[in-house]
């Protein structure tokens, strides 16, 4: 230790002071933001899975792992960093003795060696990567990106690396012997023997760091540098620990309050992200973590078609508009994101996919929605008619319900069962249509196509009337409580379906990856708790297992064929290797090159198939292009996708058969064109069924044996109460009808609303009536006729407009529960409800016990208990 080395080893201390003090105030000032935003869900549930999961994905470069080269290079830079940190402390003491360290064992020499070429060799070849990327043209990884701030920190990486390996070999030509395994690079660069140069490399290290230190401390913006520190945190903050927030969107809250239709105030709570204020503490963490890497804007199908979105500028032009100083009442929208990025968003999860810090980009651009439709009524104008059409008629275009079960009459015309729940079929799998597969064409062969495949493999399925639209649209396009709305009324069917399946026999299949995925992932969020699967899932079973055999195309037909990775089957649910393994069982299969988890988007997801496509060229024509030019026969697995795909090829000219799966299978099946025999239908797995025993009170004895009364179902009540919907004298109410039988034909006919007919208004002066009833009656013998059962408004019929007193909308009753008398005006409809549970009969006033049909419950009884 020399006056010369005392004095540098001073200036390093000294000149290092406010580097630390620049440095740990700006992170405090970047905690303070962060924590001053709005709670959002919980994200400390399963810390052990968390902790694993960042250690996984640290050590492993798991987000990475699309990029190899780039992903080593990375590591070795990332802990050159990390570990790195314990060399850099290392020279305060260096400068002050130029022979010290912290140790001189062996193995402690050689990880700094690792680390120190490792950290110059990947700084190198990721600044290479830079700037052959190139950050000019729009269609750049880096476009946009701050390039300043990238340099600087590459910079100071590379002097680091350089640092570790100078100050080891200057001591090693100075003090001591090179080890031949330890040292096998410092060692060989020659250098003098001098302890002032062991410390001039040691200063030149530490100031460096310093640099950065100072630097950094003073600009919170810069990601590139700041998510050395941050990253760590995305990873363990995720929405669902070890996965990536995918699928379901996160539910709208404020502050800790999850809104639904019934607790929601406008007045106090917040809708959404309007303001910075509003932001969670998750979204302020995941702006100032993005590392401007440029991942997810290489993969934006709205970017690649010269839309204003990039998920990066998206994010980054948030982090750029915060102060850093207190959270601000700043407009998001219109100021910081431009309304034209947010809204050509498909949602197709190719951003969060390839984020290597799990960054939720498509949960903040949903919150964002939400808070333009639901406190600024401000979005693309064609959203006002999808969002009547869902409201008003339970499908996004507007058709009429009666049509959706039309594709089912034409299938029984055709010899081809499709049986329905309200039949009493006992079934193993209920076949979920979707809007598509009811009223669009091709999906309607798709649904004909997934009937004749399970007849012909013996599946016992059902389909269920009453279906609506599953929500997804709405909730994509930001109207959180429409689709609240679409998803009570859906689960309420389902549930009325399954009354008698216990949990893990609720099985459903269905041919959209919308339907598919809000059914799967949303709908638990609201009780409904479904085993659901995709229609290629099911039949590829069904093809492993030798139900059904599909032909291999013949050398006269052997074309290939390509497949188009549905975004809500594929990334958001990893569904990939069905569709392929069924396609292969007919034939050869061409990938496109972007395919599986880099699949590009259709253009439909986000709502976006029901608006305009004004800017820049069209996604769909972008996608079809590129299938075109590996095959001209071009399978999907969702109806969205094939809409958007056959347009795509019709509006480049270029002839193209664009089908789905189960179709390609069915024609697949077919021998000298016809279906194959169908088989006995049958449990492919042992069935299980909760038995419902009703419970018989005793009869009241001091009631006369009068004329017995009719039983009336009786229906859970929403929260609005309607005053009750009293007979008129002279009407008598008829007598329930037995489960899973047509009501007595000298009876009155039940009314139960089909969904083709329009509602049936009770007469206005629905009230208790005046008149007496006719005194040869007693009043304990004329029964109050029950309130119809007031359902939440099924979007299959126009809006509830009518009288305080209505009678029930055209949507079904509940599957469940036997039909509700009418006012003798009542038009008698031609169908009948479902009885797929024995009914609940709700007690009439004090009447004289009366005979029940086998399997209902008699007048006051309980109940049925669940065994």
């Amino acid at each position: 230790m020399t006056s010369t080395s005392i004095a540098l080893g001073i200036f390093g201390v000294v000149a290092s002071l406010p580097a630390w003090v620049y440095f740990l105030s700006g992170a405090w000032r970047l905690y303070r933001l962060i924590a001053a935003g709005q709670p959002t869900t919980d994200r400390a549930s399963n810390i052990g899975k968390r902790v694993w999961t960042v250690l996984r994905k640290v050590v492993l470069h798991e987000g990475m792992a699309r990029k190899p080269f780039v992903a080593l290079a990375h590591w070795f830079v990332m802990f050159g960093f990390i570990i790195g940190s314990v060399f850099w402390f290392e020279a305060y003491v260096q400068t002050f003795s130029p022979a010290g360290g912290f140790c001189d064992w062996e193995i402690y020499h050689f990880v700094e060696e690792i680390l120190g070429l490792g950290t110059v060799l990947g700084i190198l070849f990721l600044i290479g990567v830079r700037l052959r990327a190139g950050s000019d043209n729009r269609f750049d990884r880096f476009y946009g990106s701050n390039a300043r701030a990238a340099h600087f920190v590459e910079a100071v990486v590379l002097i680091e690396g350089l640092g570790m390996l100078l100050v080891k070999a200057s001591q090693i030509a100075t003090f001591r012997d090179g080890s031949v395994w330890a040292d096998f690079v410092s060692r060989l660069i020659p250098l003098p023997a001098s302890p002032l140069l062991v410390s001039v490399f040691a200063l030149i290290k530490l100031l460096s760091g310093m640099v950065w230190l100072f630097v950094v401390g003073r600009q919170l913006r810069w990601g590139v540098a700041w998510h050395r520190f941050l990253a760590f945190f995305t990873l363990f903050f995720t929405r669902t620990p070890g996965k990536k927030s995918l699928g379901a969107l996160p539910p709208l809250l404020s502050g800790d309050k999850h809104l639904t239709l019934e607790n929601a105030d406008p007045d106090v709570d917040k809708l959404g992200i309007g303001t910075l204020a509003d932001a969670p503490w998750k979204m302020l963490l995941d702006v100032s973590a993005c590392t401007d890497c440029g991942r997810c804007q290489e993969q934006c199908p709205a970017w690649h078609t010269e839309k204003p979105l990039s998920p990066k500028l998206l994010l980054t032009g948030i982090r750029d508009a915060i102060p850093h100083q207190e959270v601000d009442v700043l407009k998001l929208v219109g100021t910081a994101v431009d309304p034209d990025a947010l809204w050509s968003c498909t949602n197709c999860g190719a951003c969060v996919e390839q984020c290597p810090v799990d960054i939720e980009h498509i949960d903040h651009i949903a919150n964002l929605r939400r808070f333009q439709v639901l406190a600024e009524s401000d979005f693309p104008s064609e959203l006002t008619g999808m969002f009547k059409n869902l409201e008003v008629k339970g499908n996004p275009w507007g058709r009429n319900s009666a049509e959706r079960m039309s594709w089912v009459e034409e299938a029984n015309r055709d010899g081809i069962p499709v049986p329905v729940v309200s039949d009493g079929t006992d079934f193993e799998y209920l076949l979920w249509v979707g809007c598509a597969g009811a009223f669009d064409d091709n999906g309607r062969k798709t649904s004909r196509a997934i009937a004749e495949l399970l007849n012909v493999a013996g599946v016992k399925f059902a389909v269920i009337e009453g279906e609506s639209c599953t929500g997804d649209p709405a909730r994509r396009a930001g109207n959180e409580f429409l689709f609240q709305m679409l998803a009570a009324t859906n689960v309420e069917v389902l549930d009325d379906a399954f009354a008698t399946y216990p949990a893990g026999q609720r099985k459903i299949i269905t041919s959209c990856a919308h339907c598919f995925n809000t059914l799967r992932k949303e709908y638990p969020d609201f009780d409904g708790h479904y085993d659901v699967i995709h229609h290629t899932q099911l039949l590829n079973r069904l093809v492993r297992e030798g139900l059904l055999t599909p032909i291999p195309r013949g050398p006269e037909n052997r074309k290939p064929v390509t497949y188009h990775d549905p975004c809500f089957l594929g990334r958001h649910n990893k569904v990939y290797d069905p569709p392929r393994e069924l396609i292969t069982a007919a034939g050869p299969l061409v990938e496109m090159p972007r395919s599986r988890d880099t699949s590009f988007c259709c253009g439909a997801g986000g709502a976006r198939m029901f608006m305009e496509e004004k800017l820049g060229t069209r996604i769909n024509e972008n996608r079809a292009t590129e299938a075109l030019a590996a095959s001209e026969e071009i399978i999907t697995g969702c109806p969205f996708c094939n809409t958007m795909l056959d347009g795509g090829t019709k509006a480049l000219g270029t002839p193209a058969k664009v089908t789905d799966v189960a179709v390609m299978l069915r024609d697949a099946v077919l021998t000298d064109g016809n279906l194959p025999e169908f088989r006995e239908p049958q449990f492919l797995e042992a069935p299980k069924r909760i038995e419902i025993t009703p419970q018989k009170p005793a009869p009241d004895p001091a009631e006369s044996p009068a004329e017995p009364p009719a039983s009336v179902a009786e229906t859970p009540e929403p929260k609005s109460v309607t005053p009750p919907v009293t007979a008129s004298p002279a009407a008598k109410p008829p007598v329930a009808a037995p489960p899973v039988a047509a009501p007595p034909v000298t009876k009155a006919p039940v009314a139960a609303p089909p969904v083709a007919q329009p509602p049936v208004a009770a007469p206005p002066a629905a009230q208790p009536p005046t008149a007496k009833p006719p005194a040869a009656q007693p009043p304990a013998a004329q029964p109050p006729v029950a309130a119809p059962p007031v359902a939440k408004p099924p979007v299959a019929q126009p809006p509830v407009a009518a009288p305080p007193v209505a009678t029930p909308p055209v949507a079904k009753p509940p599957v469940a529960k036997p039909p509700v008398a009418v006012p003798p005006a009542a038009k008698p409809p031609a169908a009948k409800p479902p009885m797929a549970a024995p009914p609940v009969v709700k007690p009439p006033a004090p009447q004289p016990p009366t005979a029940q049909p086998p399997g209902a419950i008699p007048p006051g009884g309980a109940r049925p208990s669940v065994d």
